[in-house]
């Protein structure tokens, strides 16, 4: 059916959602399908890709009552038929499949708008306050996007198919599933104070995968065991104990495949890719890496994904760009400040809400978020026989802290420490106790042990005190068969030796 310029047609779903469409005469109705209100996407940018029509054969009849069940349940087919569009601002208009849309559509997943990306970053940038939802569709798109280019050039002789290119896109949007509330202060602060260790978010995000497929989120014909298995090796693929191919395993023949979303081998992997730009964006930090040239000047060689020699500068700067975040935004030390107040105020709310009891079930896990803090402080509300008795203790000694930070009242930072490089290589380095902090200081103020907290951090390029580019490997065009390594001095001696900073001692009271 063709529509006259500046026609507008009005549709109306389950008598809520009013779909107002303008169409221009270039535009064939029989080409497009109204997004739903919840992609927010203006009409005309569903046809943007003239090549690859986003949402063909549209079989809506015009004749249904716009109220009717059946014209409900019809553009509901439509929109899982052909997936949905979403208007982001770090990488603009892309689409997403059916599959990962009946994921999406899941209270699991749906759980991710309530976890900040940055955790309590937001209350020293104003800014970043995106959550891991939308960084899970921006990864989702980014990892469709690499296997895509892959399968269209080499195909053939990586003996690819779609499948491939589901389970990877699957992986990229499922791969933070299994985070906690407030980021990585649960599991690298929270759950190591409590003597927790050994616990892992990507395993996590397996399991709550697997609890969405129980649910009947999925068709039992769209992801069978195969693929889902392969879906949960590719999320787990960086994990240092996760051995990503071996006998018998379902990716054992496309190890490249664990390049993509979570790269053990040398981390250029699209995850990275989408947080550095959204984080970078929403905290207005610069960072000036290419990552649209990493993603595009890439070659499987040998069963590892490669980059044109060109881009060895490029990669420098996406790890130092990571170093920057870190120093800038990730380790501030007033966000450190903030975090440590609040795990001190879920460590004291924890023998009642028993957070730590619940890192092992899927099903309880993902009754955690951010919304833990004002669980906290209105638990009067949600338990009306609240009292200020033994029981509740815990919760009113949690509160007190919640109530410091709310005020601004916030654990004051004294002073850092940076280790000489030749103490550490001599090993000579020793981590103080607090009460060395103590015993060394001579200021006028009484200092208890419980008034010091010292944190260590030290930063690098994501593989500790390694070159990360020592593990890539580079080709010379799109015809190369081979594959080489590029060593630093070799493309500039301006390079660092040193890829790791030295630890920075911090004390907090």
């Amino acid at each position: 059916m063709s529509v006259s310029p500046n026609e507008h047609i009005e549709c109306k779903v389950n008598s809520l959602t009013r779909v107002r469409c303008s169409i221009s005469a270039a535009a064939q109705w029989d080409a497009m399908d109204p997004p739903d209100d919840e992609d927010d996407v203006p009409f005309s940018q569903l046809v943007a890709k003239q090549q690859d029509p986003v949402l063909p054969d549209h079989n809506f009849d015009l004749n249904t009552p716009t109220g009717s069940p059946e014209f409900a349940a019809s553009y509901n087919k439509q929109q899982r038929r052909h997936g949905k569009m979403f208007n982001d601002p770090v990488h603009n208009l892309f689409r997403l499949d059916p599959l990962s849309i009946d994921i999406i559509d899941s209270a699991q997943f749906q759980r991710l708008r309530d976890l900040k990306q940055l955790g309590m970053t937001y209350y020293i940038f104003p800014g970043a306050s995106h959550n891991r939802f939308e960084h899970s569709l921006g990864v989702a798109h980014l990892a469709f996007e690499v296997a895509d280019k892959i399968w269209n050039s080499q195909r053939a002789e990586l003996d690819m198919d779609r499948t491939d290119i589901k389970v990877v896109e699957l992986a990229g949007l499922c791969h933070d599933l299994g985070h906690g509330p407030f980021s990585h202060v649960f599991d690298r602060t929270l759950l190591q104070s409590k003597g927790v260790y050994g616990w892992s978010h990507e395993e996590m995000s397996g399991e709550i995968l697997q609890t969405i497929i129980d649910d009947g989120h999925i068709k039992d014909d769209a992801l069978d065991d195969i693929d889902m298995k392969r879906v949960q090796q590719l999320i787990v693929g960086s994990c240092p104990n996760h051995q990503p191919a071996g006998d018998g395993a379902p990716l054992n023949d496309k190890r490249f495949l664990f390049d993509i979303v979570a790269n053990g081998r040398n981390s250029i992997d699209v995850d990275k890719f989408d947080y550095l730009a959204r984080d970078s964006h929403y905290c207005n930090v610069r960072v000036s890496c290419d990552l649209n040239r990493l993603q595009r000047l890439t070659k499987v060689l040998d069963n590892e994904i490669c980059f044109k020699w060109s881009e060895y500068e490029n990669i420098f700067e996406l790890f130092h760009a990571r170093a920057t975040m870190h120093r800038r935004v990730y380790t501030h030390r007033k966000a450190k400040a903030i975090e440590l107040m609040l795990v001190d105020a879920l460590i004291a709310a924890d023998p009642v809400l028993k957070m730590t009891e619940r890192i092992h079930d899927p099903r309880e896990f993902i009754k955690m978020d951010d919304t833990l803090l004002k669980q906290i402080e209105n638990y009067s509300m949600l338990h009306p026989h609240f009292e200020d008795g033994d029981d509740h203790a815990p919760v009113v000694a949690s509160q007190k802290i919640i109530t410091r930070l709310r005020k601004r009242q916030l654990y004051k930072y004294c002073s850092e420490v940076i280790i000489p490089p030749n103490v550490i290589s001599a090993n000579l380095w020793k981590v103080p106790s607090v009460q060395d902090v103590i015993t060394c200081y001579s200021g006028p103020v009484h200092i208890k042990e419980e008034d010091v907290i010292l944190c260590e951090n030290s930063i690098d390029f994501a593989m500790k005190s390694k070159n990360p580019l020592d593990n890539v490997h580079f080709f010379d065009n799109f015809d190369s068969r081979d594959k080489y390594s590029m060593l630093k001095n070799t493309v500039s001696p301006m390079y660092p030796d040193v890829f790791q900073a030295s630890p920075c001692l911090k004390g907090t009271t």
